[in-house]
């Protein structure tokens, strides 16, 4: 299940200390603001991390071990690859399918340029769930094609925050694609990381998301033609038509990603049933914005009276 991810302004991107380095992996960029004593040394193992786990789950790259999992329907998976399907596998059971990393084969047919007939998704959608970890090996029932896009980089953001705490940082901020986030502290003579968050009307800011030592993942869907999609149901393999964002804040950014695509499939009960699995939520669409209790009482998402027009940095995922 891929998404169209919805992109942030950052505010707070830098104070007068802060050392800022931005790097191009998966596809989009990753930002690692350091706003405390830190050597150079931090920044190259937070983007090695990362690079290291391109490597492993890129679709695109036909040397990475997702790939040739996929293409050999499992085998022998190494620890980091085990542990992050382990990790997806708990979170489609907890989200009740709504997000599965098994959807590969249908999001596939939805990236085409052509509407794929209804059989063809009928038949894609049966491959969806068969997968079993045992041991170091990983098996894939027939047609199963697993698919990270998005949850990976949670992932990744998390490895980071990991490599910046062992280097005893305690003010940090890493951000994927402004999408796939963790706010460690805050910044000097401030509350949190804070960041303005476009709602369903991509040209317009509708409130501000704070984060202090959370994860947090924004998604959305600006609407589809029904030929193409960004966002696919695993449980119907439909995609996602209307528009819409989901904003979920988290421990973790790894369960902020999977939460904020659930959160979208479910539609207008994406808020309670994310909260049902401890972590805040928010949806915004045509209809109005939803937030979850949890989310009112930390206050991480502070929305606007009024939209405001888009202003400040901006980075596109």
């Amino acid at each position: 299940m891929t998404a169209r991810v919805l992109t942030l302004v950052l505010l707070l991107a830098s104070t007068a200390s802060a050392s800022t380095q931005v790097h191009y992996v998966m596809g989009t960029f990753l930002r690692v603001v350091v706003d405390d004593d830190a050597p150079p040394v931090v920044f190259e193992e937070c983007f090695a991390r990362a690079r290291r786990l391109d490597r492993t789950f890129s679709r695109f790259d036909p040397a990475s071990e997702l790939v040739r999992l996929n293409a050999a329907a499992g085998g022998p998976a190494s620890a980091e690859f085990r542990c992050t399907l382990d990790r997806a596998l708990e979170l489609t059971r907890a989200t009740d399918g709504a997000f599965d990393p098994s959807v590969g084969a249908v999001t596939a047919l939805w990236r085409a340029p052509e509407r794929p007939a209804v059989a063809t998704v009928a038949a894609a959608r049966r491959t969806i769930g068969r997968v079993a970890v045992d041991g170091d090996r990983v098996t894939l029932g027939p047609g199963t094609v697993l698919d990270f896009d998005g949850f990976v980089k949670g992932v990744a953001v998390d490895a980071c925050v990991d490599a910046l705490r062992a280097a005893g940082v305690t003010r940090a901020l890493v951000s994927f694609g402004e999408s796939s986030l963790y706010g460690l502290g805050a910044p000097r003579g401030t509350d949190a990381w804070t960041f303005d968050l476009r709602g369903p009307d991509p040209s317009a800011v509708v409130g501000r998301l704070v984060l202090r030592d959370r994860g947090a993942s924004v998604s959305a869907v600006f609407g589809g033609d029904g030929r193409r999609a960004h966002v696919v149901d695993p449980r119907t393999g439909a995609p996602l038509r209307d528009a819409a964002v989901s904003v979920i804040v988290a421990p973790s950014a790894t369960d902020a990603e999977a939460w904020s695509k659930a959160a979208l499939v479910a539609g207008p009960a994406g808020v309670r049933i994310a909260e049902r699995g401890g972590v805040e939520a928010a949806r915004l669409d045509r209809r109005g914005v939803a937030i979850g209790a949890s989310m009112r009482g930390a206050r991480s998402l502070r929305m606007f009276d009024r939209p405001r027009a888009l202003a400040g940095e901006v980075a596109l995922r």
